[in-house]
C-alpha cells in the first residue's frame, strides 16, 4: 500500500532544494515527490517516514514531519455507459475441396 509523506524543511534556494530532493529519491520504494514552498511530498510503496527524516535531517538541518497518510487508490468507476459488450471476433476458415 502506498504511503503519502509531507515533511516541512526550509529551503531558501534552488540549491538547498536541489539537495533537499537529490537525498530523498535516494530511498527504494520512491513513485513521486514535489516541492512546494516549504514543503516536500513524497509518494511510494514502503516508505520509512522516520528514517527519511532523519536522513534530511543530517543533510538540511530542521525537519518536521508534518503528515503520514495511506495514498487513496482511485478505482474506475463501472457504470452502464463506462462498459462495453465484449465482442468475440468470428473466424472463417476456407478449407480446399
Amino acid at each position: 500500500m502506498a504511503k503519502k509523506v509531507v515533511l516541512k524543511l526550509s529551503m531558501e534556494n534552488n540549491k538547498q532544494r536541489a539537495k533537499a530532493l537529490k537525498c530523498v529519491t535516494k530511498l527504494h520504494g520512491i513513485a513521486s515527490v514535489s516541492a512546494d514552498d516549504d514543503k516536500i511530498t513524497v509518494v511510494g510503496e514502503g516508505i520509512d517516514s522516520v528514517k527519511l527524516a532523519t536522513m534530511l535531517r543530517k543533510k538540511m538541518g530542521f525537519v518536521e514531519l508534518v503528515m503520514v497518510t495511506p495514498e487513496k487508490e482511485e478505482k474506475p468507476v463501472l457504470d452502464a455507459k463506462n462498459m462495453q459488450p465484449l465482442v468475440q471476433p468470428i473466424y472463417y476458415y476456407a478449407y480446399p475441396a
